[in-house]
């Protein structure tokens, strides 16, 4: 069923950023520019974080569950509430300082609400990727709900519902003034929407099959940007033999990496004329962000190499907890093709610590060196 959603938007929260110097840069490397993601106006910290460009210097980013407060609440455990999901927008110029601004619904009521909204507190919004096709901007957002049984206090107390997809046709209006339509997309075992590419004539859709909590692999749709009005007559996935089937994966479902991934990134650098695949590690809790290499946007991938370890999971650390993990890693190419610019989040399996400790739970900035992976050349004769 289509819901078509105007939200009434009000603007929420300034911050200035800085340059964030790239690591072990050579002093001729331009220092790359982005959001320090501060504390401001109420946006008390969140996860997530996908960045889409919507213009040069300016991005779009999707976050997940955020604490919010009033204007001038700086503490977490001061929120008014927890929003399944803000936005913000980005505008970052050469040789200055970066301007961020959120946006959720109803900041000032007694109980704001998500920017992507259910209406209920029963079932939300997670983002994932998304693209700008024109004027149009499309986001996939993944159906969460409580699960049985769980407590409040649960940090994995929720489940997977399914997919869905949000198209705003004013993309370059604020988003206070968006208008915002959800459809449905998939059911639960189909997780589409993970990281989002443009192939030639077609969106790659890298989606997360489910075979059960803990268990999965990542797989390959297609779909023609003109096509995402009504897009689930005009879907194709990546079948094992390298054929593009019509329809939602099945059975025979090309396994591009054989690892259940929930939130990624997979993005070209022309500058090595590479794929990279960003992720957190095959562990979980994983300490490390791992990237895998191709030639192709469909592999074959690289084995999955270390490219950096989360400083706040390692004993050695000051302030280190042991119920402190790490995830949410993702590129923002749009910032720098030469390296990666790479956030990532940290959360606490104790609710307490997750409102006292303000140093977590927040998009944190990395620049990395790009990663050497070796790729078996690929046959394109076996992806028609």
């Amino acid at each position: 069923m289509k819901r078509i959603l105007t939200v009434p938007l009000l603007l929420f929260g300034t911050l200035l950023g800085q340059l964030s110097p790239a690591a072990n840069a050579s002093d001729s490397e331009k220092q790359t520019l982005l959001p320090e993601f501060n504390y401001t106006r109420g946006w008390l910290g969140a996860d997530d974080a996908y960045s889409i460009p919507l213009a040069p210097g300016k991005s779009l980013w999707l976050f997940g569950d955020t604490f919010v407060g009033g204007e001038n609440t700086e503490l977490r455990s001061q929120s008014t509430t927890m929003v399944r999901n803000s936005v913000g927008i980005s505008v970052c110029k050469p040789n200055a300082s970066c301007t961020l601004r959120y946006f959720w619904t109803r900041p000032d009521d007694p109980k704001p609400r998500s920017f992507f909204d259910t209406g209920t507190d029963d079932l939300w919004y997670w983002p994932l990727d998304g693209f700008l096709e024109g004027k149009t901007l499309y986001v996939a957002l993944l159906v969460i709900r409580n699960k049985p049984g769980a407590k409040p206090t649960d940090v994995f107390g929720f489940e997977i519902a399914g997919t869905k997809l949000a198209t705003i046709s004013n993309a370059h209006a604020s988003p206070d003034k968006w208008h915002v339509a959800i459809q449905d997309l998939t059911d639960t075992q189909l997780w589409a929407g993970v990281s989002i590419v443009r192939d030639g004539d077609y969106l790659i859709w890298y989606s997360q099959v489910s075979e059960g909590e803990g268990r999965g692999y990542l797989t390959a749709l297609r779909i023609p940007p003109n096509k995402m009005a009504a897009p689930s007559s005009a879907w194709e996935y990546l079948s094992k033999d390298g054929q593009w089937v019509a329809g939602l994966p099945h059975g025979d479902a090309m396994h591009l990496i054989d690892q259940p991934i929930s939130e990624m990134t997979i993005r070209f650098h022309p500058s090595i004329h590479k794929w990279i695949a960003l992720s957190g590690g095959p562990e979980f809790p994983s300490p490390r962000a791992v990237a895998r290499s191709a030639d192709s946007p469909l592999g074959p991938w690289s084995a999955p190499q270390t490219i950096y370890e989360f400083p706040e999971m390692k004993t050695a650390t000051p302030g280190y907890y042991k119920d402190t993990f790490c995830y949410a890693a993702k590129e923002h190419i749009e910032f720098t093709e030469s390296r990666i610019a790479m956030t990532y989040a940290c959360n606490s399996l104790v609710v307490a610590k997750v409102m006292a400790n303000m140093n977590i739970y927040r998009p944190k900035v990395v620049i990395l060196d790009l990663p050497k992976c070796k790729v078996r050349s690929l046959n394109p004769s076996n992806l028609r």
